[in-house]
């Protein structure tokens, strides 16, 4: 079964600049980023900022996954590597990540049929 999230983690204070370089990390390495998703099943992983009126900025995560992916932490991938890198440094473990309940998910038949063949 395909797996779809949405996310909030918020970003530990003082690590925003940081979370910033983070996604610039991520976005200007987009080819080998995008690499990285066939292992792990991922069809789709986007990321929104809030910088909230709490004082804290959170990052949301939206994805659509499928079954049976490798995880992220067993990858070789520099990119990996990095990611979980900036993870450990801006993510605030004191926060716990709070899954948005899914009501309503919507996925085109023939991105669907993309994803049943992809497995």
């Amino acid at each position: 079964m395909t797996q779809v999230e949405l996310t909030l983690f918020r970003i530990k204070k003082g690590k925003e600049a940081e979370a910033q370089e983070w996604m610039d990390f991520l976005n200007s390495h987009h080819e080998d980023t995008v690499a990285t998703m066939s292992g792990e099943k991922m069809y789709i992983e986007t990321v929104f900022k809030d910088e909230n009126e709490d004082g804290y900025t959170y990052f949301y995560g939206y994805l659509v996954q499928g079954e049976n992916g490798s995880a992220v932490e067993e990858s070789e991938s520099y990119i990996d590597k990095k990611h979980l890198e900036y993870w450990d440094e801006c993510i605030d473990p004191d926060y716990k990540p709070a899954d948005l309940v899914l009501e309503q998910s919507l996925i085109a038949p023939n991105v669907m049929e993309i994803i049943k063949n992809n497995k």
